[in-house]
């Protein structure tokens, strides 16, 4: 009895030291579970992280129906995102989210989440995936935890996105109306218009859409846009194209 609790001393001293370069897990397999949190904390504190992902997994592995692998999952997403090893660190705070629904910390994972994928948005000529799941799970913060600590952060990072996603849709717009396919441009630039208002893509959204009724024949719709537009956005340049625009098609109609 004496010698197993010697050999059990041993283990959470290893545990409580350091980390070999090497981690031998089967460590931990004898170890309460604040103990192994401990020693994951302890890695994460000493920017161990590779090893404190692993301690923390072992945690889980070992106990998982303590109360501990919570914090096991959320400093496991942390650590695999100071890696920048983001599909790790993902999986790891959307499991703590299923898995621990009404904890405290939910909106932190959610912040997280959203962070990572805002981190890896690309530039507007690629596809914009990691954009529009940054943006879903911000919203979902936003809506679900409006008096969150994060809210005001998610709020910021959420225009940005907003504006990204916005550009976007022009961008495609624009490669579609220079193939003349105006019917697919007119419908991306009506998500613009009806999905992000609030960008500063919209002065373009409504001339583009302009050109491409223009283009299409529908000279009516073309001069309702153009009203909304000298309306709201008089001063762009936006604004100057399709007045000219307009002008000249006048022109060339009487004719």
């Amino acid at each position: 009895m004496f010698s197993s609790r010697i050999r059990l001393a041993a283990v959470i001293v290893i545990l409580l030291t350091g980390c070999s370069k090497d981690l031998d897990l089967t460590q931990f397999e004898n170890v309460a579970p604040e103990k192994i949190l401990e020693r994951g904390l302890n890695e994460m504190k000493s920017k161990n992280y590779a090893d404190a992902v692993q301690i923390f997994g072992e945690l889980e592995r070992l106990h998982p129906y303590s109360r501990l692998t919570a914090d096991a999952q959320i400093n496991a997403g942390n650590c695999s995102y100071e890696l920048k090893k983001y599909d790790e660190a993902t999986t790891s705070f959307e499991v703590f989210i299923k898995t621990h629904p009404r904890h405290e910390k939910v909106p932190y994972a959610l912040y997280m989440l959203g962070l990572i994928n805002h981190e890896q948005m690309a530039i507007i000529e690629r596809d914009q995936e990691s954009t529009v799941k940054a943006l879903s799970y911000l919203e979902e913060l936003v809506a679900r935890y409006p008096s969150s600590e994060y809210t005001e952060k998610a709020k910021v990072m959420i225009g940005a996105l907003r504006q990204q996603v916005a550009g976007r849709e022009v961008y495609v717009a624009r490669y579609y109306q220079n193939r003349n396919n105006y019917a697919a441009a007119v419908g991306r630039l009506n998500v613009v218009l009806d999905l992000y208002n609030e960008t500063n893509h919209v002065p373009e959204a409504m001339h583009r859409l302009v050109e491409c009724y223009v283009a299409m024949g529908f000279f009516g719709e073309a001069e309702a846009v153009n009203r909304l537009l000298q309306k709201n956005f008089a001063d762009t340049q936006w604004a100057q194209y399709s007045r000219q625009l307009l002008e000249n098609q006048a022109a060339k109609n009487k004719k």
